[in-house]
């Protein structure tokens, strides 16, 4: 949602490109693993558990779906706030390399001043 011009930071085409490339990566690596541990144990269970052996297939496709299923959400999760520190890690440095820059050329801003939101035209594009 934007409030008038002023996007936020999160919102910047680049940063949700990036995202969005890290977050189909770890899908994919979630769901392999979610395929590695529903496929392991349903044969595990097949050989130990008479109750797995008599259920019918639709259940068991259940079964594998929802590991697999977790195995995404929990990749994706942990990619997601991996790149939220590091977003937020270059964002201090970034702010803090401004404030340098305006000390040393005589300027003194307060941190708050330095924002790295996008100004966007009437059509919804960013502008510099």
């Amino acid at each position: 949602m934007t409030r008038g011009k002023v996007q936020p930071i999160h919102y910047d085409k680049e940063t949700v490109k990036e995202l969005t490339k890290q977050i189909t990566i770890a899908g994919f690596i979630g769901a392999a693993k979610g395929a590695l541990v529903s496929i392991t144990s349903a044969l595990i269970l097949t050989r130990i558990s008479p109750m797995f052996k008599a259920v019918r297939l639709p259940v068991k496709m259940f079964y594998h779906s929802a590991l697999i299923t977790t195995g995404v959400i929990f990749a994706c999760e942990a990619q997601l706030n991996k790149f939220q520190v590091q977003y937020y890690q270059n964002e201090l440095e970034r702010r803090q390399k401004l404030l340098d820059e305006a000390a040393d050329n005589g300027i003194f801003l307060d941190e708050n001043f330095i924002s790295k939101s996008v100004i966007t035209d009437d059509q919804g594009h960013a502008s510099k």
